[in-house]
């Protein structure tokens, strides 16, 4: 008995040992999770701007202007401003381990929810987002303006008047403007989330 005592107290501390170091790195990945989360938040705010910037120029028939050049080019961006890559490897660890190596059943769910549900909700809201500027954006940018700079790159429209009165061109930018307000909403949520998730983590490590 007293064997089998010790050895069920070496299993548990061992456990709890690796379920420490895990706990730490989880955190270190969701931080960096974070920083990537909040750039692209941020991106996302500009284009909510850049569009609503060409949609209220076109609408109220204002001038062209140089200005516009650099906002014109969300039509065509969908790069890496419009993907989210989370540090998966840890996690990757953690299921092969086991997932009841976390012992808090809230942060059991909590972590699960994040990777299997959360970051791939925001995946598809950035593939559709990809996809409306491979099929619309991206055409009306190859016939209807010159790019020029292509390190910081600007659209300029080879006939502003025209395009200004494009239905196409109009409703791609507020299809724009509707994916940006949908995936920026996503990012605000998962934000909050992993933000409860460190500070679960926190106090599970303080245990």
């Amino acid at each position: 008995m007293i064997a089998l005592s010790i050895n069920n107290w070496n299993e548990n501390r061992k456990n709890a040992i690796e379920e420490t170091k895990i706990l730490q790195e989880l955190k270190n990945s969701i931080s960096t999770d974070i920083k990537q989360l909040n750039l692209r938040l941020e991106w996302g705010k500009r284009d909510i701007h850049y569009a609503t910037s060409l949609l209220n120029h076109v609408e109220k028939k204002l001038p062209y202007n140089d200005s516009l050049n650099k906002q014109f080019v969300i039509i065509s961006m969908a790069g890496i401003e419009k993907m989210f890559s989370p540090q998966i490897s840890i996690y990757k660890v953690l299921e092969s381990k086991g997932i009841d190596l976390i012992s808090s059943d809230k942060l059991k769910k909590q972590v699960l929810d994040l990777y299997n549900i959360e970051y791939p909700k925001l995946d598809y809201e950035y593939e559709n987002y990809r996809i409306n500027i491979h099929d619309y954006g991206r055409p009306i940018a190859r016939t209807q303006f010159t790019i020029e700079n292509y390190e910081d790159p600007v659209m300029k429209p080879a006939d502003y008047n025209s395009l200004s009165s494009s239905i196409e061109f109009i409703n791609t930018v507020k299809v724009i403007r509707v994916n940006s307000f949908a995936i920026n909403g996503i990012l605000e949520g998962l934000i909050k989330k992993c933000q409860e998730i460190e500070n679960i983590i926190d106090n599970e490590l303080e245990k």
